[in-house]
């Protein structure tokens, strides 16, 4: 009785994989932003995880990076005189992404296009100055994917673009404003394991 039920669990395990199939693996990202008003802003470089669930239509990544952020600070002379200098801050990043796929047509062979739309957030911390960025907003992706050894493992390159709302908590939030609007571009290779 006992391997009869072990039997039912197995097929049942096998049979359900190809509908509730996964496709995980690493991603490497490059985030250049532009800030309206803002002379320099950071462009991050990462690790991410990426993974797609058959039950759910959407494709995510966690990520973690780091990048380095130039703001301006109000320093007050022994004369008492204010005057202007600039911080160059070390930040680390972690952001989560979903991405909807609209359409992923066939270019030839195993070699596809999709283009979607999704949201992301990100957090950023100072790692040497007090300073928390929390920031969300909409994207639009747009890649090419290919799919080798039978659809086990997936290709992929993509690029988006990400106007986000970001506050600014800290030093730089106080100094020069706690709301911003940056723009990210960011671009991402991967490859994913599908079982």
């Amino acid at each position: 009785m006992k391997k009869r039920i072990l039997a039912a669990v197995f097929a049942a395990a096998v049979a359900s994989s190809g509908v509730f199939a996964t496709g995980i693996g690493p991603q490497l990202n490059f985030d250049p932003v532009v800030t309206p008003g803002y002379v320099y802003s950071p462009n991050t470089w990462g690790l991410a995880c990426s993974a797609k669930f058959d039950s759910m239509p959407i494709y995510w990544a966690l990520s973690t990076g780091v990048s380095s952020y130039s703001y301006r600070r109000v320093e007050t002379s022994s004369a008492g005189v204010k005057y202007d200098t600039y911080v160059n801050a070390p930040l680390f990043n972690v952001s989560a992404t979903g991405d909807y796929w609209v359409q992923n047509p066939t270019i030839n062979g195993i070699w596809k296009w999709y283009w979607g739309f999704g949201a992301a957030v990100s957090t950023s911390f100072g790692t040497t100055e007090p300073n928390f960025y929390l920031s969300a907003g909409p994207r639009a992706v747009v890649g090419m994917n290919w799919h080798f050894c039978d659809g086990f493992m997936e290709l992929y390159t993509q690029g988006a673009v990400e106007p986000e709302l970001e506050f600014v908590f800290g030093e730089d939030g106080t100094t020069n404003g706690v709301v911003r609007v940056p723009i990210y571009f960011p671009f991402n290779v991967g490859l994913r394991f599908w079982f």
